[in-house]
């Protein structure tokens, strides 16, 4: 014996009303998910310039190590090495013994400090950058002996 439901007639109505419903589900959860995935992008290319970041302030402090090199030789060796690989924003500074002298001046035994800063809205992946601000850094650093 077949009985009907009250309130549908047919089951065409009734599976309108689901699919509605469905839909709206469905972009509940996939706002969710897609937030999810680029934030996880996000934080995947944020470890990634933290990387080359460390990478280009150790390679700014072996350049500065060797006997003769200046601050200028030594920044200009970290951000042609960052512009190389596509961050072009970073600012990088030297340090001898936690100073602000010239790097061409250190004795042997100095520490030799590059610090490297780029801010987050120049290396971010996400479209609407225009609403971070320009307090978001990453930084890095590297300190090294003279030779």
């Amino acid at each position: 014996m077949y009985t009907r439901r009250p309130g549908l007639r047919g089951t065409s109505c009734g599976l309108a009303r689901r699919a509605g419903a469905a839909c709206v589900e469905f972009t509940v959860a996939g706002l969710v998910f897609f937030i999810l995935i680029l934030g996880t992008f996000e934080i995947g290319r944020a470890l990634t310039v933290q990387h080359l970041l460390t990478n280009a302030a150790r390679e700014g402090c072996r350049v500065g190590v060797l006997q003769g090199k200046s601050s200028t030789q030594i920044t200009t060796a970290v951000v042609n090495r960052l512009a190389d690989q596509g961050i072009g924003a970073a600012v990088a500074s030297v340090q001898v013994n936690d100073g602000s002298a010239d790097a061409s001046n250190a004795q042997s035994g100095d520490e030799i400090t590059v610090k490297v800063t780029v801010p987050v809205s120049k290396i971010t992946w996400l479209p609407f950058t225009n609403y971070i601000d320009g307090s978001l850094y990453l930084n890095s650093q590297y300190t090294l002996r003279r030779e």
